[in-house]
């Protein structure tokens, strides 16, 4: 019986040795496959990134330009038509504004025309989107005052858009650039070295001298 008993533990003892080397091989296994795992996620990503990056580049300078093709017409309309849009729009919906109507006309139109060339090639980018987005709202505030909501956001009107849509995506729109600048292909960002780099160099600049003065 005890010699059974230690043939017994022999052979346990023989088979947990040989599983052994077993488990550290597939423990190995697993421990290099986990980096590689890791590189090919990180490679995969990188791939995607470089192709993602330029296809959103190439949206971006498309909506930039496209916009400012579109917006143009509406500074030239203005200038124009000085008289009718001064007391159809200005006069009769912003009279408060100091100074006669046809300044403020005038003052839209160049901002829409000027600054859909600047934005359009990507120069000074953020300030002429953001007074471009501010003739834009004026005319949506326009619009609401003239015809109101219109039953939005699920009425079905007679022209088949609200009267303040088209302003109200200029917004959207303008609004983006003038957060996020005209992107990397563009004015500020090839020739100025970034618009944001400018803006805060030609600040610092002007303060030194102002120090030395």
């Amino acid at each position: 019986m005890g010699r059974l008993t230690l043939l017994t533990t022999l052979i346990a003892s023989t088979a947990a040795l040989q599983r052994a080397p077993l488990r550290n091989v597939a423990q190995r296994k697993a421990q290099n496959a986990a980096p590689v795992r890791e590189q090919q996620a990180t490679g995969l990503a990188e791939n995607l990134e470089n192709i993602l990056d330029p296809v959103g580049e190439v949206v971006v300078t498309a909506l930039r330009v496209g916009t400012c093709a579109l917006m143009i017409h509406h500074g030239i309309d203005k200038i124009v038509n000085v008289d009718g849009f001064s007391a159809n729009v200005v006069q009769k919906f912003f009279g408060f504004l100091p100074g006669p109507a046809p300044f403020w006309t005038l003052s839209a139109a160049a901002t829409q025309v000027v600054g859909a060339g600047f934005l359009a090639i990507g120069l000074f980018s953020r300030p002429a989107a953001a007074a471009m987005t501010a003739t834009m709202l004026t005319a949506v505030i326009f619009h609401l005052e003239n015809t109101g909501p219109e039953g939005f956001p699920l009425a079905v009107v007679k022209q088949h858009s609200y009267n303040y849509e088209l302003a109200a995506m200029y917004v959207l729109v303008l609004g983006y650039f003038s957060i996020a600048g005209a992107g990397p292909w563009s004015v500020d960002e090839q020739v100025l070295g970034g618009e944001l780099e400018f803006y805060e160099q030609t600040f610092e600049n002007a303060r030194a001298k102002l120090a030395k003065d």
